[in-house]
């Protein structure tokens, strides 16, 4: 069964690849495609991307670490 459909589907495909209506209407069909695909695909925008990657230093500059109140080092 699964072959008679194989066969069937290449038959039917060797048949309109050799039809020049068929062959033109794909082209159209593919240059439509294109025009929406331009139409409505969402403009890309490039991220802000900073000179240098942040450091731990840049990150922590405003901490400020200081001594535990229960006086335990780590």
């Amino acid at each position: 069964m699964f072959w008679d459909t194989l066969e069937r589907v290449n038959r039917l495909r060797q048949k309109a690849m050799s039809d020049p209506e068929f062959i033109e209407s794909a082209k159209e069909h593919e240059q439509t495609l294109k025009q929406v695909e331009q139409e409505f695909e969402p403009q890309r925008r490039r991220k802000n991307v900073s000179a240098r990657p942040k450091t731990l230093a840049d990150i922590y500059q405003q901490v400020e670490f200081g001594n535990h109140s229960n006086n335990v080092e780590h």
